[in-house]
């Protein structure tokens, strides 16, 4: 048999990476980057670094295929100090790529990057409209997005971003349910980002909340047809009494487009 391709993942020890990596497993042969050493078999060939080091990004990234970029602080309770760093890694990743000739570049965006057009009621959001950020951390995302349209214009590359939406977390409040993604779903997504042939910024959701964030250009683009829904009693857990940014507002919950109520900022 040929060998397996060969897939860079970077951040592949967090929560979304872990949910990934078995399936990709069976495609690609790993190359997994993280500051601390992430669980996987001995097959996987691991580099320990920091990405904000552009001589680490540049040995991570040469010799591979593909780049799945995972890495970032990622969390919308990032202060801009904490999330803005995200934006310099990605720059260092898609300049090692165009110095090693990796043509086939997936980068994780948030749905936190369009965060307000969701709570404002412009549902379901396009990923190809205005977006508007909903934290710094959205703000950044939205930034390494930019980042990756330039990379591909520049260099030719396929450069796809993902928005990914609640994946790998436990379902505990209402208001995730709009954004959950499963892990099978997530999984079907990768995959068909990576075989994709053209650049792009695509929701990555399952099939309940579709209906909130278009997932139009990804079914179109990529074949993505997601299979799940919600959890059982996902449906009946509590709203959430506080939210880490501004993508959710407590004065009422987001309606899909055409329902009697619609999401709003105060005046």
């Amino acid at each position: 048999m040929p060998p397996l391709p060969v897939l860079l993942v970077t951040g592949a020890g967090g929560v979304l990476g872990s949910t990934l990596l078995p399936d990709l497993r069976e495609k690609y042969t790993l190359r997994v980057t993280d500051r601390v050493q992430p669980a996987g078999p001995e097959r996987d060939q691991t580099l320990l670094g920091d990405l904000a080091d552009p001589a680490f990004a540049a040995k991570a990234v040469a010799g591979v295929d593909a780049i799945l970029h995972l890495a970032a602080y990622a969390s919308p309770r990032a202060s801009w100090p904490e999330a803005a760093p995200n934006a310099g890694i990605t720059q260092n990743v898609l300049t090692a790529a165009a110095t090693h000739g990796v043509h086939r570049i997936v980068l994780a965006s948030s749905n936190h990057a369009a965060g307000l057009n969701y709570r404002q009621g412009h549902l379901p959001v396009d990923p190809a409209g205005a977006a508007l950020p909903c934290c710094p951390y959205g703000a950044a995302k939205l930034a390494e997005e930019a980042l990756g349209r330039l990379h591909a214009l520049r260099t030719g590359a396929t450069v796809i971003s993902l928005r990914f939406g609640l994946v790998g977390w436990p379902l505990e409040e209402r208001d995730y349910n709009a954004m959950w993604l499963s892990d099978r779903d997530a999984s079907a997504l990768v995959r068909a980002a990576l075989e994709a042939g053209g650049s792009g910024v695509h929701f990555g959701v399952s099939r309940y909340a579709e209906q909130f964030w278009s997932l139009a250009g990804a079914r179109a683009d990529l074949h993505y047809d997601p299979v799940d829904r919600l959890p059982p009693g996902a449906e009946e857990l509590p709203w959430s009494a506080a939210s880490p940014c501004l993508m959710f507002d407590p004065h009422g919950a987001p309606r899909a487009a055409g329902s009697a109520q619609s999401p709003h900022l105060p005046d």
